[in-house]
């Protein structure tokens, strides 16, 4: 299988809109780069969308896909965000995480180094 990227990271929210800004500074701090970044809003009633837009209009030099959807819950959202996934890896970050600049880095190297990979 062919991917376009090497890890997808993947934010499920619900109004969450107040705290996602962390998140999204420490993902634009990555010293790795070859990632998108997912957000499924899983029917928020806040600013969750205003705000995400906002940063898909910032000249990052990675992609934002956002989807908002019916309510359903987490697990439906990250089986949502598998579905739409264009990345190798799965990395799934809940909006009130933040990432060390390094951490998708680190995250590349360890897998680089399971046995057996091919």
């Amino acid at each position: 299988m062919d991917f376009k990227y090497k890890i997808t990271l993947f934010t499920p929210t619900y109004n969450r809109g107040y705290i996602l800004d962390t998140l999204y500074r420490s993902i634009q701090r990555q010293t790795f780069r070859d990632f998108e970044w997912i957000i499924v809003d899983d029917g928020s009633t806040d600013n969750t969308e205003k705000i995400v837009r906002a940063w898909m209009n910032d000249d990052n030099d990675f992609p934002i896909r956002y989807y908002k959807k019916e309510n359903g819950g987490k697990c439906r959202a990250i089986n949502y965000g598998l579905d739409l996934a264009e990345g190798e890896l799965f990395f799934i970050m809940d909006s009130d995480d933040y990432l060390t600049d390094n951490s998708l880095e680190t995250v590349v190297y360890w897998e680089s180094t399971i046995a057996g990979k091919e």
